[in-house]
């Protein structure tokens, strides 16, 4: 909550006034963490209702906290809170909460009596058999129309359950009612995560990726936004940043002397980097610019101009544009992710060293990843380089 709010007392314990918009609010102390409760409502008697609901999941998450805490806490209890802290976290994206809520059912799903143990009674054998079972079996689901559940499951998925077991175990240790996390030791006992076999990027070629722009403008007969998608995806492929990153670069960013961009990491902090101004992008942006000073509600006493704040697109995202330009293409879908393998692709026959492409794109890990993606790529060039050496016999 914000330091400057002013906030008021009211006759019930827990409940609290926002001087400023005249809502409630639920605040509670667990663990010796204050824990807020917007209430939604102006109205006193509505919230004296609700916050005696709000009042019962707080109690019972500070029951689940004291019984780990204990020792007598099991592994369900640690399931509630791994849940609660999920949701409640302002560090993680929507997308990656969600993606935790599945991988805890899926782990509820495939160990049915996992919920009932304590802490202590899962071994690392226990571990082993949950995971081969898991992959092997999957979660039994059958999609609708299906006579049969679908066998196994995708990597992913597997390893996204043992690492939701390893967050559990390690909440455990926090608590205190567990000294060491079975998930994390490592043993001669075989492999416990499913291994991920790399995929070779997909891509058009340059004479489908520029029929694709092409196609991508011409659906833009109402409102131009074809020549807005466009762009868009151009920049995504001149730049090799998130559809994420993407949508949060302001002209501001943009400096044209010194031929810099700016980009900030939509993914980790260590993503933020700045990028050079690329032939290809600086004449982009450029294009981008002289559009908008062609709109007539940019210009301020006669003069157009290009507000610094402004983000370079009007919109984020673009998928339905290109999936439609594909299918009237009858080329290969393409998504947002894809012009940034474009990206690292034509940098890597461009001739430029994989450390330095993963820096353009925001990895701290000097290239690893991107060696196991692309490092096909470096043969290639290697042998094609290779081809032009004489030794003047």
């Amino acid at each position: 909550m914000s330091k400057t709010t002013t906030w008021e007392r009211t006759p019930v314990q827990n409940l609290l006034r926002n001087g400023e918009s005249g809502r409630y609010f639920g605040r509670w102390t667990v663990a010796g963490k204050q824990i807020w409760r917007t209430l939604n409502t102006d109205v006193f008697s509505v919230a004296k209702l609700r916050l005696g609901v709000e009042a019962a999941k707080i109690e019972a998450r500070r029951g689940r906290s004291a019984a780990v805490a204990s020792g007598a806490g099991t592994m369900g209890d640690l399931m509630a809170l791994y849940a609660e802290r999920s949701q409640a976290s302002t560090d993680l994206k929507p997308s990656s909460i969600s993606a935790r809520l599945v991988a805890l059912k899926k782990l509820q799903k495939t160990w049915p009596g996992l919920a009932a143990l304590k802490p202590a009674q899962v071994s690392r054998a226990a571990v082993n058999d949950w995971a081969a079972r898991f992959k092997a079996e999957g979660t039994n689901y059958t999609p609708p129309g299906a006579k049969t559940a679908i066998k196994g499951n995708s990597a992913t998925s597997v390893n996204r359950a043992i690492d939701t077991l390893r967050r559990l175990l390690d909440l455990a240790i926090e608590r205190g009612s567990l000294h060491a996390n079975p998930v994390a030791i490592k043993s001669s006992d075989g492999r416990l995560k499913k291994r991920i076999a790399p995929k070779k990027p997909v891509m058009p070629s340059s004479s489908d990726l520029q029929r694709l722009f092409a196609a991508m403008e011409n659906n833009g007969a109402r409102g131009g936004w074809g020549d807005e998608a466009a762009d868009f995806c151009r920049f995504l492929a001149y730049s090799g940043c998130r559809v994420g990153e993407a949508a949060l670069v302001t002209w501001a960013k943009v400096d044209f002397d010194k031929k810099l961009v700016q980009v900030n990491g939509g993914k980790t902090k260590s993503a933020d980097r700045i990028l050079p101004l690329f032939t290809e992008l600086e004449a982009l942006l450029k294009k981008v610019i002289e559009r908008r000073k062609s709109a007539a509600r940019f210009a301020v006493a006669g003069k157009p101009y290009i507000d610094p704040k402004e983000s370079l697109f009007r919109l984020k995202k673009a998928q339905k544009t290109i999936n439609a330009a594909c299918a009237r293409l009858g080329i290969a879908r393409i998504t947002h992710h894809g012009f940034r393998h474009v990206f690292c692709t034509r940098c890597i026959e461009s001739g430029v060293d994989i450390p330095t492409v993963s820096r353009w794109v925001g990895h701290a890990d000097g290239g690893a990843v991107m060696m196991k993606t692309y490092g096909h790529l470096r043969q290639e060039h290697s042998i094609a380089q290779a081809m032009k050496v004489n030794f003047g016999s």
